[in-house]
């Protein structure tokens, strides 16, 4: 008698959960699914998909391991190769003035698959909204399904959705984000650990002459971060690829550049903002752009670094921008948000069953290091290659399998995450900026010369 071919339910189309679908679809000639993929937003584009990532070599690896061919071949759209000689995929920190602090060593690779096989460390400046966009191609999500939460019984597990349907299935895989619902019944007693950051990030197309003077200060990496005196930190990633998009008549002759900007600060001191007569209204993008640009002027000094960052922030689209001119599918209004990560190993015991977490719903971690959406794909290769042992009696070992290997990784990632974040967080003044920069400094001369990144996963 013909075996029944088993059903597996992903709830959540984002990188982690369509990386999962593709490596189950790739796999069926070893092992066969039934995969149904719902995503609670109502469209592919119904919602902002993110800003710039890194994929570096273990999240490259398991994205080629999960993709057919056909999907592979389109890679390219989302994660261009790197321009040689010209864009540096790499990580530098610098210090408020722009004097740098860290580089670490980089393997420069031609293009997805050169990342993926560096011997050192190595990775690639990506476009998230377009990743996703390849990810999602003949891809058929249900759209508008957002599950509220499951029944798992002998023979299966029951999702409902809000919509009052429900779907039955053989494995439910939660990669629904970091407010799972299905964590929240899985493992409630799961906690977000909250940072006391507040992070501002916004996307936006910022004219060559004005990335030509920012390289000019803080070096060529196209994933740049400086640390402050008093906790706050600016992040920038970009590539430089000039944006196809009409321009105003002024400037049409200068290409503009996708970046990502990101401003942090401790969130106490928004306690302050009163006292400076700020008023600041997270439904109000602009408000949010002003406050933002008031905290650079009141936390950094005036310098060229400080001049150009306010540059950069006053390029941010203050209202929904016309689509024609905006280099970005989906405008999202900028809004104050709290830095937030899980650890997973936080509680005392999993329990393995039919129904397991993948990507943020299980270890949301700091942007700091980059290691999230990297996780995410691996986690979707880790567990694929797992359920290829798939049978009617063995379904827990094959979750215990994945759930073992994701706990161990994913939990060192975000611990490491949220020790980097931390330290850099925490206000050091004037003398114990001294200390930490002739320190930082030592570190990135010992890491250069032995060509060794101490931060980067081994």
């Amino acid at each position: 008698m013909q075996q029944k071919i088993p059903t597996v339910i992903i709830t959540g189309a984002g990188l982690g959960g369509l990386s999962f679908y593709h490596a189950l679809i790739k796999n069926k000639d070893k092992k066969e699914f039934n995969v149904k993929i719902f995503e609670r937003e109502s469209g592919p584009q119904d919602r902002w998909q993110g800003y710039h990532i890194g994929i570096n070599n273990f999240g490259a690896r398991s994205l080629i391991n999960c993709l057919p061919s056909s999907v592979a071949s389109n890679l390219q759209k989302g994660m261009p190769n790197p321009i040689p000689d010209v864009e540096c995929h790499g990580f530098s920190l610098n210090d408020h003035m722009g004097n740098l602090l860290l580089k670490p060593p980089s393997k420069q690779a031609k293009d997805v698959y050169g990342v993926a096989n560096a011997s050192g460390f190595s990775a690639i400046i990506t476009y998230r909204d377009r990743l996703r966009d390849v990810l999602l191609e003949n891809v058929p999500v249900q759209w508008g399904k957002k599950c509220i939460g499951y029944e798992e019984t002998e023979e299966g597990v029951w999702v409902f959705f809000e919509d009052g349907s429900k779907e039955f299935c053989d494995i439910l895989v939660g990669a629904d984000g970091i407010n799972s619902p299905v964590r929240k019944q899985k493992i409630p007693e799961l906690q977000i650990f909250d940072f006391g950051i507040t992070q501002i990030n916004a996307d936006v197309a910022v004219p060559k002459n004005l990335i030509d003077r920012f390289i000019r200060i803080n070096g060529n990496s196209l994933f740049q971060k400086t640390l402050g005196l008093n906790g706050d930190a600016t992040f920038i990633i970009y590539r430089l690829i000039p944006i196809e998009q009409e321009q105003e008549q002024n400037d049409k002759n200068e290409p503009h550049y996708r970046t990502t900007l990101a401003f942090s600060y401790p969130t106490k001191l928004d306690d302050n903002v009163e006292n400076d007569k700020i008023k600041v209204d997270d439904n109000d993008p602009a408000s949010v752009i002003d406050h933002a640009k008031h905290m650079i002027r009141k936390l950094r000094p005036e310098c060229e670094l400080t001049n150009i960052m306010l540059e950069l922030w006053s390029l941010v689209p203050r209202t929904a921008p016309d689509s024609d001119k905006y280099p970005f599918k989906t405008y999202n209004p900028v809004q104050r948000r709290q830095m937030q990560d899980i650890n997973p190993l936080s509680v005392n015991e999993w329990t393995s069953s039919r129904v397991t977490l993948l990507g943020d719903a299980a270890h949301a971690m700091s942007p700091v290091l980059g290691l999230g959406a990297n996780n995410a794909i691996q986690d979707a290769d880790v567990l694929s290659q797992a359920l290829l042992n798939y049978s009617p009696e063995n379904y827990i070992s094959c979750i215990k399998e994945y759930e073992n290997e994701m706990l161990k990784r994913t939990s060192a990632d975000v611990l490491k995450s949220r020790a980097s974040t931390l330290r850099q967080s925490s206000p050091v003044g004037y003398f114990g900026a001294i200390f930490r920069n002739n320190f930082m400094k030592m570190i990135n001369v010992m890491m250069n010369t032995f060509d060794y990144d101490f931060f980067s996963r081994k």
